[in-house]
């Protein structure tokens, strides 16, 4: 996983490791699910309460229906030191990239944009994390923010792992110019990719592996069968 230095204003190096997007999504996830369960809460009592009888009182209803959504984030992550329930789940955190705290602006500067990067543009977020040296969406980029992972890292082998064959012989002899962080990015989409049932999103992944490091992918060969042939590769030729 990648490492993402920061400079402190004592002038003290600190390195920490940045969260993996799919740790990003399984965040998300867990936040939208625990939202749900609010406005399912909400609804129950206000249907209990029989508030339905006035325009007034429905116009209320959408209010207080709406608030949760719009408030979880920013006032969540500002007094829970930069993590939602999702995110302390797996054990990661929004940071500044100059390790100030971040203040309750950032969190609603971040906030805002997911409004457009995330529900209006579904994708962009994650096309921009995957540009960005330092995992940041266009959010984090405004408030000067990143996410970074708390766990302890875990060896390339154990987190890559892929079962191959005393006899096994690679296909992609190129997959040796790949570094350590390449193919952990790789791992990372392809799993993104299998958690959200995303073709287009492997499909981009594989026409990157192709375009930038010129390996060429078998005519009729599934982008899956493609994407898991390298990461073997990339275990056998480790392991020489």
């Amino acid at each position: 996983m990648t490492d993402f230095s920061i400079q402190t204003a004592q002038n003290i190096k600190i390195n920490q490791r940045l969260a993996g997007i799919s740790e990003r999504i399984f965040a998300f996830i867990i936040d939208m699910i625990f939202i749900a369960l609010i406005y399912i809460v909400i609804f129950y009592l206000l249907v209990k309460a029989d508030v339905f009888n006035s325009n007034i009182e429905i116009y209320a209803f959408i209010l207080v229906l709406t608030l949760p959504a719009f408030l979880y984030y920013p006032l969540f992550q500002y007094w829970n030191n930069g993590q939602t329930l999702g995110k302390m789940f797996m054990k990661i955190r929004v940071v500044k990239t100059d390790n100030s705290h971040p203040k309750l602006l950032d969190f609603i500067i971040r906030w805002v944009f997911r409004l457009v990067e995330v529900n209006m543009i579904p994708g962009l977020a994650f096309l921009v994390i995957l540009l960005s040296d330092k995992r940041q969406r266009l959010g984090d980029m405004v408030a000067k923010t990143t996410v970074v992972s708390e766990k302890k890292p875990v060896g390339l082998n154990q987190s890559i792992f892929r079962d191959v064959q005393e006899n096994y012989q690679p296909i992609f002899p190129e997959v040796r110019q790949f570094s350590d962080e390449h193919i952990q990015l790789i791992k990372d989409i392809y799993e993104q990719s299998k958690l959200t049932n995303n073709r287009e999103i492997l499909r981009q992944l594989v026409s990157k592996i192709q375009a930038i490091y010129q390996i060429q992918k078998p005519k009729g060969m599934p982008d899956k069968r493609f994407i898991n042939i390298i990461l073997k590769d990339y275990n056998y030729f480790s392991n020489q």
